[in-house]
Protein backbone atom coordinates (compact mmCIF):
# COMPACT_ATOMS: atom_id res chain seq x y z
CA UNK A 1 0.00 0.00 0.00
CA UNK A 2 1.81 3.53 -0.77
CA UNK A 3 2.38 5.47 1.92
CA UNK A 4 0.49 8.78 2.60
CA UNK A 5 1.85 12.43 1.33
CA UNK A 6 2.60 14.69 4.27
CA UNK A 7 0.88 17.99 3.95
CA UNK A 8 2.11 21.14 2.10
CA UNK A 9 2.74 22.43 5.47
CA UNK A 10 4.71 19.90 6.80
CA UNK A 11 7.03 20.01 3.86
CA UNK A 12 7.82 23.97 4.52
CA UNK A 13 8.47 23.23 7.82
CA UNK A 14 10.96 20.55 6.58
CA UNK A 15 12.72 23.01 4.21
CA UNK A 16 12.82 25.21 6.50
CA UNK A 17 14.47 22.97 9.51
CA UNK A 18 16.92 21.32 7.04
CA UNK A 19 17.67 24.31 4.47
CA UNK A 20 16.94 27.45 6.87
CA UNK A 21 18.59 26.26 10.51
CA UNK A 22 20.92 23.80 9.33
CA UNK A 23 19.22 20.95 11.03
CA UNK A 24 20.27 16.99 10.52
CA UNK A 25 17.90 14.49 9.08
CA UNK A 26 17.34 12.54 11.55
CA UNK A 27 16.82 16.08 13.74
CA UNK A 28 13.97 17.08 11.48
CA UNK A 29 12.96 13.27 11.25
CA UNK A 30 12.38 13.44 15.16
CA UNK A 31 10.60 17.40 15.13
CA UNK A 32 8.27 15.92 12.22
CA UNK A 33 7.39 12.41 13.87
CA UNK A 34 8.66 11.29 10.27
CA UNK A 35 10.95 8.49 9.79
CA UNK A 36 14.54 9.27 8.37
CA UNK A 37 14.07 7.43 5.24
CA UNK A 38 11.02 9.65 4.34
CA UNK A 39 13.28 12.61 5.22
CA UNK A 40 15.49 11.83 2.67
CA UNK A 41 13.27 11.58 -0.13
CA UNK A 42 11.34 14.88 0.55
CA UNK A 43 14.66 16.11 0.38
CA UNK A 44 15.68 14.72 -2.67
CA UNK A 45 12.34 15.54 -4.73
CA UNK A 46 13.70 19.05 -3.03
CA UNK A 47 17.08 18.93 -4.71
CA UNK A 48 15.34 17.48 -8.51
CA UNK A 49 12.98 20.65 -8.11
CA UNK A 50 15.79 23.23 -7.28
CA UNK A 51 14.10 24.15 -4.13
CA UNK A 52 15.94 25.61 -1.23
CA UNK A 53 14.95 28.11 1.82
CA UNK A 54 13.32 30.44 1.79
CA UNK A 55 11.07 28.94 -0.98
CA UNK A 56 9.55 32.28 -3.03
CA UNK A 57 6.94 34.07 -1.37
CA UNK A 58 4.29 33.40 -4.36
CA UNK A 59 4.54 30.01 -3.96
CA UNK A 60 1.42 28.09 -3.64
CA UNK A 61 0.84 24.81 -1.72
CA UNK A 62 -0.68 23.53 -5.37
CA UNK A 63 2.71 24.79 -6.95
CA UNK A 64 5.10 23.51 -4.55
CA UNK A 65 2.85 20.05 -4.81
CA UNK A 66 3.61 19.87 -9.00
CA UNK A 67 7.16 20.87 -8.52
CA UNK A 68 7.60 17.76 -5.73
CA UNK A 69 5.48 15.58 -7.44
CA UNK A 70 5.48 16.18 -10.79
CA UNK A 71 3.21 14.15 -13.02
CA UNK A 72 4.98 11.48 -14.90
CA UNK A 73 3.90 10.81 -18.69
CA UNK A 74 3.23 7.42 -19.28
CA UNK A 75 5.78 5.24 -21.49
CA UNK A 76 3.25 3.70 -23.31
CA UNK A 77 -0.16 4.62 -23.88
CA UNK A 78 -2.42 2.38 -22.31
CA UNK A 79 -6.03 2.04 -23.30
CA UNK A 80 -8.63 3.87 -20.96
CA UNK A 81 -12.26 2.23 -20.88
CA UNK A 82 -14.88 4.96 -21.25
CA UNK A 83 -16.59 4.52 -17.68
CA UNK A 84 -19.99 5.99 -18.81
CA UNK A 85 -20.73 3.31 -21.35
CA UNK A 86 -19.50 0.87 -19.05
CA UNK A 87 -22.09 2.40 -16.38
CA UNK A 88 -24.75 2.38 -18.98
CA UNK A 89 -23.92 -1.20 -19.93
CA UNK A 90 -23.96 -2.14 -15.95
CA UNK A 91 -27.98 -1.08 -16.27
CA UNK A 92 -28.98 -3.80 -18.61
CA UNK A 93 -30.34 -7.35 -16.99
CA UNK A 94 -28.09 -10.18 -17.13
CA UNK A 95 -24.85 -7.92 -17.76
CA UNK A 96 -21.83 -7.87 -15.07
CA UNK A 97 -18.41 -6.15 -14.90
CA UNK A 98 -16.62 -9.38 -15.64
CA UNK A 99 -18.80 -10.03 -19.00
CA UNK A 100 -17.99 -6.08 -19.84
CA UNK A 101 -14.08 -6.41 -18.79
CA UNK A 102 -14.02 -9.83 -20.81
CA UNK A 103 -15.15 -7.96 -24.15
CA UNK A 104 -13.21 -5.01 -23.52
CA UNK A 105 -9.94 -7.40 -23.34
CA UNK A 106 -10.37 -9.11 -26.50
CA UNK A 107 -10.88 -5.70 -28.08
CA UNK A 108 -7.90 -4.39 -26.44
CA UNK A 109 -5.13 -7.03 -24.97
CA UNK A 110 -2.65 -4.48 -23.57
CA UNK A 111 -5.72 -3.06 -21.41
CA UNK A 112 -6.17 -3.67 -17.51
CA UNK A 113 -6.49 -7.23 -15.57
CA UNK A 114 -10.11 -7.45 -14.39
CA UNK A 115 -8.79 -6.45 -10.63
CA UNK A 116 -7.41 -3.23 -11.95
CA UNK A 117 -10.42 -2.55 -14.54
CA UNK A 118 -12.76 -3.05 -10.88
CA UNK A 119 -11.01 -1.10 -8.86
CA UNK A 120 -11.01 1.91 -11.57
CA UNK A 121 -14.36 1.48 -12.04
CA UNK A 122 -15.21 1.82 -8.42
CA UNK A 123 -12.91 4.88 -8.33
CA UNK A 124 -14.86 6.75 -11.40
CA UNK A 125 -18.25 5.84 -9.56
CA UNK A 126 -17.28 7.31 -6.01
CA UNK A 127 -16.43 10.42 -8.02
CA UNK A 128 -19.62 10.93 -9.66
CA UNK A 129 -21.13 10.55 -5.99
CA UNK A 130 -21.67 14.23 -5.19
CA UNK A 131 -24.05 15.15 -2.66
CA UNK A 132 -25.28 18.48 -1.84
CA UNK A 133 -26.59 19.23 1.70
CA UNK A 134 -30.15 20.33 2.16
CA UNK A 135 -30.63 23.06 4.95
CA UNK A 136 -34.03 22.34 6.27
CA UNK A 137 -36.50 24.99 7.45
CA UNK A 138 -37.79 24.93 10.72
CA UNK A 139 -41.33 23.19 10.86
CA UNK A 140 -41.80 23.39 7.08
CA UNK A 141 -41.34 19.90 5.98
CA UNK A 142 -43.00 16.75 6.64
CA UNK A 143 -41.65 13.51 4.95
CA UNK A 144 -43.81 10.45 4.57
CA UNK A 145 -43.27 6.78 2.78
CA UNK A 146 -43.97 3.30 3.79
CA UNK A 147 -40.80 0.83 4.99
CA UNK A 148 -39.96 -1.64 2.84
CA UNK A 149 -40.10 -4.13 5.96
CA UNK A 150 -43.24 -5.54 6.76
CA UNK A 151 -44.56 -7.29 9.94
CA UNK A 152 -46.71 -9.96 10.55
CA UNK A 153 -50.02 -9.69 12.49
CA UNK A 154 -52.47 -13.44 13.32
CA UNK A 155 -55.85 -13.72 13.38
CA UNK A 156 -56.96 -15.21 16.42
CA UNK A 157 -59.68 -16.90 15.30
CA UNK A 158 -58.50 -18.82 11.86
CA UNK A 159 -54.48 -18.45 12.68
CA UNK A 160 -53.98 -16.74 9.56
CA UNK A 161 -50.78 -15.10 9.58
CA UNK A 162 -50.86 -11.43 7.23
CA UNK A 163 -47.96 -8.87 6.39
CA UNK A 164 -49.60 -5.28 7.33
CA UNK A 165 -47.69 -1.88 6.20
CA UNK A 166 -45.48 0.47 8.53
CA UNK A 167 -46.15 4.27 7.65
CA UNK A 168 -43.40 6.26 8.61
CA UNK A 169 -42.79 10.21 8.51
CA UNK A 170 -40.43 12.21 9.70
CA UNK A 171 -40.45 16.02 9.75
CA UNK A 172 -37.04 17.57 7.94
CA UNK A 173 -35.56 20.20 10.77
CA UNK A 174 -35.28 17.74 13.77
CA UNK A 175 -36.23 14.54 12.31
CA UNK A 176 -38.70 13.80 14.33
CA UNK A 177 -40.33 10.62 13.46
CA UNK A 178 -43.43 8.66 13.32
CA UNK A 179 -44.08 5.30 12.96
CA UNK A 180 -47.35 3.01 12.68
CA UNK A 181 -48.47 0.28 11.67
CA UNK A 182 -51.66 0.25 9.30
CA UNK A 183 -53.36 -2.71 7.06
CA UNK A 184 -52.34 -2.03 3.42
CA UNK A 185 -51.16 0.78 1.20
CA UNK A 186 -54.70 2.14 0.01
CA UNK A 187 -56.04 5.16 0.09
CA UNK A 188 -57.88 4.79 3.03
CA UNK A 189 -55.29 3.30 4.97
CA UNK A 190 -52.56 6.51 4.01
CA UNK A 191 -54.92 9.39 4.63
CA UNK A 192 -55.83 8.05 8.02
CA UNK A 193 -51.90 7.42 8.94
CA UNK A 194 -51.74 11.16 7.79
CA UNK A 195 -54.50 12.45 9.86
CA UNK A 196 -52.88 10.12 13.29
CA UNK A 197 -49.54 11.53 12.35
CA UNK A 198 -50.68 15.41 12.31
CA UNK A 199 -52.43 14.46 15.55
CA UNK A 200 -49.18 13.09 17.15
CA UNK A 201 -47.40 16.12 15.37
CA UNK A 202 -50.06 18.34 17.20
CA UNK A 203 -49.29 20.74 14.48
CA UNK A 204 -49.26 20.72 10.96
CA UNK A 205 -46.49 21.54 8.06
CA UNK A 206 -46.44 23.79 5.38
CA UNK A 207 -45.53 20.56 3.05
CA UNK A 208 -45.81 17.42 3.06
CA UNK A 209 -42.64 15.81 0.53
CA UNK A 210 -44.34 11.91 -0.31
CA UNK A 211 -43.21 9.16 -2.79
CA UNK A 212 -45.12 8.52 -6.20
CA UNK A 213 -47.26 5.56 -5.00
CA UNK A 214 -50.81 5.05 -6.05
CA UNK A 215 -52.72 6.28 -3.48
CA UNK A 216 -50.90 10.02 -3.43
CA UNK A 217 -49.89 10.19 -7.32
CA UNK A 218 -52.22 9.44 -10.07
CA UNK A 219 -49.84 10.54 -12.64
CA UNK A 220 -46.08 10.83 -11.84
CA UNK A 221 -44.46 13.85 -13.92
CA UNK A 222 -41.35 15.86 -13.21
CA UNK A 223 -42.26 18.93 -13.37
CA UNK A 224 -46.70 19.04 -12.98
CA UNK A 225 -47.60 15.76 -10.57
CA UNK A 226 -51.29 15.01 -10.60
CA UNK A 227 -52.71 14.16 -6.82
CA UNK A 228 -55.26 11.77 -5.81
CA UNK A 229 -58.09 13.92 -5.52
CA UNK A 230 -58.48 12.92 -2.09
CA UNK A 231 -55.35 13.71 -1.04
CA UNK A 232 -55.93 16.79 -2.79
CA UNK A 233 -58.26 17.32 -0.75
CA UNK A 234 -56.56 16.59 2.73
CA UNK A 235 -54.39 18.96 1.99
CA UNK A 236 -56.87 21.99 1.36
CA UNK A 237 -58.35 20.94 4.73
CA UNK A 238 -55.14 21.38 6.62
CA UNK A 239 -53.75 24.44 4.41
CA UNK A 240 -50.49 22.94 3.61
CA UNK A 241 -48.89 21.50 -0.03
CA UNK A 242 -48.02 18.47 -1.12
CA UNK A 243 -44.91 17.82 -3.41
CA UNK A 244 -43.79 14.55 -5.18
CA UNK A 245 -39.87 13.40 -5.03
CA UNK A 246 -38.93 12.49 -8.28
CA UNK A 247 -39.10 8.29 -9.71
CA UNK A 248 -36.14 6.84 -8.49
CA UNK A 249 -34.68 9.96 -7.33
CA UNK A 250 -34.42 8.95 -3.38
CA UNK A 251 -32.22 11.54 -2.73
CA UNK A 252 -35.58 13.73 -2.36
CA UNK A 253 -36.67 12.63 0.58
CA UNK A 254 -33.34 11.53 2.44
CA UNK A 255 -34.63 12.42 5.72
CA UNK A 256 -37.88 9.52 5.97
CA UNK A 257 -35.02 7.20 3.87
CA UNK A 258 -33.22 7.75 7.43
CA UNK A 259 -36.16 7.69 9.39
CA UNK A 260 -36.80 4.11 7.79
CA UNK A 261 -34.07 3.03 8.36
CA UNK A 262 -33.76 3.92 11.91
CA UNK A 263 -37.16 2.82 12.29
CA UNK A 264 -36.35 -0.41 11.61
CA UNK A 265 -33.22 -1.14 13.00
CA UNK A 266 -34.08 -0.02 16.83
CA UNK A 267 -37.95 -0.65 16.19
CA UNK A 268 -39.14 -3.30 13.58
CA UNK A 269 -36.07 -5.42 14.22
CA UNK A 270 -36.99 -5.71 18.28
CA UNK A 271 -40.23 -6.85 17.73
CA UNK A 272 -40.37 -9.44 14.63
CA UNK A 273 -39.27 -11.88 17.10
CA UNK A 274 -42.80 -11.24 18.90
CA UNK A 275 -46.20 -12.31 18.03
CA UNK A 276 -49.49 -10.03 17.58
CA UNK A 277 -53.16 -10.62 16.93
CA UNK A 278 -54.37 -7.18 15.44
CA UNK A 279 -52.36 -4.14 14.54
CA UNK A 280 -53.85 -2.08 17.33
CA UNK A 281 -51.75 -4.51 19.56
CA UNK A 282 -48.72 -3.64 16.86
CA UNK A 283 -48.88 0.10 17.28
CA UNK A 284 -49.22 -0.26 20.97
CA UNK A 285 -45.98 -2.09 21.34
CA UNK A 286 -44.20 0.30 18.53
CA UNK A 287 -45.12 3.48 20.81
CA UNK A 288 -42.79 3.32 23.68
CA UNK A 289 -39.72 1.69 21.46
CA UNK A 290 -41.05 5.04 18.66
CA UNK A 291 -40.45 7.64 21.86
CA UNK A 292 -37.37 6.31 23.41
CA UNK A 293 -36.05 6.44 19.14
CA UNK A 294 -37.17 10.28 19.87
CA UNK A 295 -35.43 10.67 23.19
CA UNK A 296 -32.10 8.90 22.36
CA UNK A 297 -29.38 11.84 21.27
CA UNK A 298 -27.67 12.96 18.65
CA UNK A 299 -24.16 11.84 18.22
CA UNK A 300 -23.12 14.39 16.48
CA UNK A 301 -24.83 17.17 17.86
CA UNK A 302 -26.22 18.89 20.54
CA UNK A 303 -29.64 17.18 21.77
CA UNK A 304 -32.35 14.68 20.37
CA UNK A 305 -34.92 14.37 17.78
CA UNK A 306 -37.87 14.93 20.49
CA UNK A 307 -35.94 18.06 22.22
CA UNK A 308 -34.90 19.42 18.46
CA UNK A 309 -38.87 19.09 17.78
CA UNK A 310 -39.84 20.98 20.28
CA UNK A 311 -37.24 23.95 20.63
CA UNK A 312 -37.05 24.48 16.33
CA UNK A 313 -40.23 22.47 14.59
CA UNK A 314 -43.45 23.07 16.45
CA UNK A 315 -42.98 26.72 17.06
CA UNK A 316 -42.77 27.38 13.25
CA UNK A 317 -45.59 25.14 12.34
CA UNK A 318 -49.33 26.01 12.05
CA UNK A 319 -51.98 24.61 14.92
CA UNK A 320 -54.38 21.90 13.72
CA UNK A 321 -57.91 22.48 13.35
CA UNK A 322 -60.80 22.11 15.82
CA UNK A 323 -61.56 18.50 14.22
CA UNK A 324 -59.78 16.34 12.64
CA UNK A 325 -60.04 15.25 8.69
CA UNK A 326 -62.48 12.54 7.77
CA UNK A 327 -62.29 10.32 5.17
CA UNK A 328 -63.96 11.20 1.97
CA UNK A 329 -63.41 9.74 -1.42
CA UNK A 330 -63.54 11.97 -4.55
CA UNK A 331 -64.73 10.03 -7.63
CA UNK A 332 -65.61 11.24 -11.58
CA UNK A 333 -68.79 9.57 -12.05
CA UNK A 334 -71.40 9.81 -15.04
CA UNK A 335 -74.51 9.84 -14.63
CA UNK A 336 -77.27 7.29 -15.78
CA UNK A 337 -80.07 7.55 -18.01
CA UNK A 338 -82.20 7.32 -15.13
CA UNK A 339 -80.48 10.21 -13.17
CA UNK A 340 -78.83 8.54 -10.68
CA UNK A 341 -74.82 7.73 -10.23
CA UNK A 342 -73.96 4.28 -9.37
CA UNK A 343 -71.08 4.76 -6.35
CA UNK A 344 -69.71 1.59 -4.28
CA UNK A 345 -72.46 -0.82 -5.39
CA UNK A 346 -75.30 1.76 -4.64
CA UNK A 347 -77.31 4.28 -6.83
CA UNK A 348 -77.98 8.05 -5.74
CA UNK A 349 -79.98 10.53 -7.67
CA UNK A 350 -79.15 13.89 -9.15
CA UNK A 351 -81.46 16.32 -11.01
CA UNK A 352 -82.30 15.06 -14.23
CA UNK A 353 -80.82 17.89 -16.47
CA UNK A 354 -77.35 16.35 -15.68
CA UNK A 355 -77.90 12.74 -17.36
CA UNK A 356 -75.34 11.93 -19.07
CA UNK A 357 -72.56 13.77 -17.77
CA UNK A 358 -69.62 13.49 -15.45
CA UNK A 359 -69.71 14.71 -11.86
CA UNK A 360 -67.84 14.76 -9.07
CA UNK A 361 -68.92 12.95 -6.17
CA UNK A 362 -67.83 13.06 -2.39
CA UNK A 363 -68.43 9.45 -0.71
CA UNK A 364 -67.75 9.53 2.93
CA UNK A 365 -68.52 7.00 5.59
CA UNK A 366 -72.00 8.78 5.99
CA UNK A 367 -72.72 10.96 2.87
CA UNK A 368 -72.75 10.92 -0.42
CA UNK A 369 -72.44 14.41 -1.82
CA UNK A 370 -72.46 15.58 -5.38
CA UNK A 371 -70.99 18.28 -7.60
CA UNK A 372 -71.07 19.67 -10.69
CA UNK A 373 -68.03 23.07 -11.45
CA UNK A 374 -68.07 22.95 -7.09
CA UNK A 375 -72.09 23.18 -7.01
CA UNK A 376 -73.74 21.04 -4.86
CA UNK A 377 -76.34 19.31 -6.84
CA UNK A 378 -77.56 16.16 -4.70
CA UNK A 379 -76.51 14.87 -0.62
CA UNK A 380 -77.45 11.51 0.32
CA UNK A 381 -76.99 9.67 3.47
CA UNK A 382 -74.92 6.54 2.31
CA UNK A 383 -76.63 3.39 2.12
CA UNK A 384 -75.43 -0.03 3.45
CA UNK A 385 -75.88 -2.90 0.49
CA UNK A 386 -75.69 -3.20 -3.15
CA UNK A 387 -78.11 -2.30 -5.68
CA UNK A 388 -80.02 0.08 -3.26
CA UNK A 389 -81.50 3.50 -4.46
CA UNK A 390 -81.70 6.50 -2.90
CA UNK A 391 -84.15 8.82 -5.05
CA UNK A 392 -85.16 12.52 -4.30
CA UNK A 393 -88.82 12.71 -5.93
CA UNK A 394 -87.87 16.86 -7.15
CA UNK A 395 -84.83 15.58 -8.92
CA UNK A 396 -86.76 13.06 -11.37
CA UNK A 397 -88.62 14.55 -14.52
CA UNK A 398 -91.82 16.12 -15.15
CA UNK A 399 -94.44 13.17 -15.46
CA UNK A 400 -95.24 13.37 -19.32
CA UNK A 401 -91.33 13.18 -19.25
CA UNK A 402 -91.49 9.85 -17.57
CA UNK A 403 -94.22 8.22 -19.56
CA UNK A 404 -92.52 9.27 -22.82
CA UNK A 405 -89.26 7.31 -21.79
CA UNK A 406 -91.75 4.46 -20.79
CA UNK A 407 -93.48 4.64 -23.80
CA UNK A 408 -90.25 4.35 -25.76
CA UNK A 409 -89.29 1.42 -23.92
CA UNK A 410 -92.82 -0.76 -23.75
CA UNK A 411 -92.99 0.32 -27.89
CA UNK A 412 -89.49 -1.60 -28.46
CA UNK A 413 -91.07 -4.54 -26.25
CA UNK A 414 -93.65 -4.81 -28.22
CA UNK A 415 -91.84 -5.18 -31.39
CA UNK A 416 -89.99 -7.76 -30.01
CA UNK A 417 -93.51 -10.23 -28.88
CA UNK A 418 -96.59 -10.26 -26.29
CA UNK A 419 -94.75 -11.63 -23.00
CA UNK A 420 -91.48 -9.45 -23.72
CA UNK A 421 -93.98 -6.69 -23.16
CA UNK A 422 -95.64 -8.30 -19.86
CA UNK A 423 -92.22 -8.86 -18.44
CA UNK A 424 -90.66 -5.38 -19.02
CA UNK A 425 -94.21 -4.31 -17.49
CA UNK A 426 -93.42 -6.02 -14.50
CA UNK A 427 -89.54 -4.89 -14.22
CA UNK A 428 -90.95 -0.98 -14.55
CA UNK A 429 -93.32 -1.47 -12.47
CA UNK A 430 -91.17 -3.32 -9.29
CA UNK A 431 -89.76 0.00 -7.97
CA UNK A 432 -91.21 2.89 -6.28
CA UNK A 433 -89.44 5.06 -9.36
CA UNK A 434 -89.91 3.09 -12.75
CA UNK A 435 -86.71 5.19 -13.54
CA UNK A 436 -84.74 3.06 -11.19
CA UNK A 437 -85.52 0.18 -14.08
CA UNK A 438 -85.10 2.03 -17.14
CA UNK A 439 -81.62 0.33 -17.11
CA UNK A 440 -82.58 -3.63 -16.71
CA UNK A 441 -85.40 -2.99 -19.03
CA UNK A 442 -82.84 -1.59 -21.55
CA UNK A 443 -80.12 -4.19 -20.91
CA UNK A 444 -83.27 -6.98 -21.74
CA UNK A 445 -84.30 -5.60 -25.04
CA UNK A 446 -80.52 -4.77 -25.79
CA UNK A 447 -80.03 -8.76 -26.23
CA UNK A 448 -82.67 -8.48 -29.36
CA UNK A 449 -79.37 -7.43 -31.15
CA UNK A 450 -76.88 -10.38 -30.03
CA UNK A 451 -79.92 -13.13 -29.99
CA UNK A 452 -83.16 -12.40 -32.27
CA UNK A 453 -86.47 -11.13 -31.48
CA UNK A 454 -87.42 -14.94 -31.41
CA UNK A 455 -84.98 -16.06 -28.63
CA UNK A 456 -85.42 -13.43 -26.79
CA UNK A 457 -89.39 -13.33 -26.63
CA UNK A 458 -88.90 -17.54 -25.89
CA UNK A 459 -86.78 -16.42 -23.32
CA UNK A 460 -88.97 -13.54 -21.62
CA UNK A 461 -91.45 -16.54 -21.90
CA UNK A 462 -89.25 -18.98 -19.81
CA UNK A 463 -88.55 -16.10 -17.17
CA UNK A 464 -92.43 -15.25 -16.76
CA UNK A 465 -92.59 -19.26 -16.22
CA UNK A 466 -90.02 -19.01 -13.38
CA UNK A 467 -91.26 -16.11 -11.15
CA UNK A 468 -90.70 -12.74 -10.31
CA UNK A 469 -87.09 -13.97 -9.12
CA UNK A 470 -86.01 -14.32 -12.92
CA UNK A 471 -87.90 -10.48 -13.50
CA UNK A 472 -84.60 -9.60 -14.53
CA UNK A 473 -81.69 -8.67 -16.50
CA UNK A 474 -79.26 -10.73 -15.52
CA UNK A 475 -81.82 -14.02 -15.57
CA UNK A 476 -82.57 -12.92 -19.31
CA UNK A 477 -79.11 -13.25 -19.79
CA UNK A 478 -78.58 -16.42 -18.48
CA UNK A 479 -81.50 -18.44 -19.81
CA UNK A 480 -80.19 -16.70 -23.43
CA UNK A 481 -76.42 -17.90 -22.74
CA UNK A 482 -77.13 -21.41 -21.55
CA UNK A 483 -80.18 -21.92 -24.37
CA UNK A 484 -82.58 -22.50 -21.55
CA UNK A 485 -85.39 -20.79 -23.32
CA UNK A 486 -85.39 -24.26 -25.82
CA UNK A 487 -87.08 -25.96 -22.45
CA UNK A 488 -89.84 -24.54 -23.27
CA UNK A 489 -91.32 -27.48 -25.71
CA UNK A 490 -90.63 -29.71 -23.40
CA UNK A 491 -92.79 -28.55 -20.72
CA UNK A 492 -95.96 -30.63 -21.03
CA UNK A 493 -99.68 -28.74 -21.57
CA UNK A 494 -101.43 -29.71 -18.35
CA UNK A 495 -104.45 -32.00 -18.65
CA UNK A 496 -108.01 -30.42 -18.48
CA UNK A 497 -108.62 -31.36 -14.70
CA UNK A 498 -112.62 -33.21 -14.95
CA UNK A 499 -114.74 -32.90 -11.65
CA UNK A 500 -118.65 -33.15 -11.09
CA UNK A 501 -118.20 -29.60 -9.56
CA UNK A 502 -116.68 -28.35 -12.55
CA UNK A 503 -119.77 -26.69 -14.36
CA UNK A 504 -117.40 -26.82 -18.08
CA UNK A 505 -117.93 -24.77 -20.90
CA UNK A 506 -121.26 -26.49 -21.97
CA UNK A 507 -123.03 -25.08 -19.09
CA UNK A 508 -123.53 -21.83 -20.78
CA UNK A 509 -124.58 -22.80 -24.13
CA UNK A 510 -128.07 -20.80 -25.11
CA UNK A 511 -129.51 -24.60 -24.24
CA UNK A 512 -128.86 -24.41 -20.91
CA UNK A 513 -129.56 -20.50 -20.34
Amino acid sequence: MPRLRISMQDIRTLLRHYYGEQSGKREVARLLQLSPGTVRNYLRRAEAAGLSWPLPEHLSDAELEALLFPHSEPTSSRPQPVWNQVHHQLSRKGMTLERIWFDWIQEYPDGYSYGHFCACYRKWCRAQKITMRIHHKAGERLYVDFAGKRMEVMDPNTGEVTKVQIFVAAMGGSNYTYVEAVPDQTLRSWIEAHVRCLTFLGAVPRIIVCDNLKAAVTRADRNAPVFNPTYADFARYYDLTLLAARVRKPQDKAVVEAAVKHGTTHILTRLESRQFFSIAELNQAISPLLDQLNRTPFQKKAGSRRSQFEELDRPAMNSLPAQSYCFRQWKKLKVNMNDHVYANGCYYSVPYRYAHQSLDVVISDHLVVCYSKNRELARHMRLVGTGLYSTVASHLPEHHRRYQDRERILSHARSVGPDTVRLIEMVLNRRKHQEQSFGSAKGILGLQERYGNERLENACSYALLLGERAHNYPSVSSILKYGREQLLEDIPTPPPVVHKNLRGGAYYTESNL
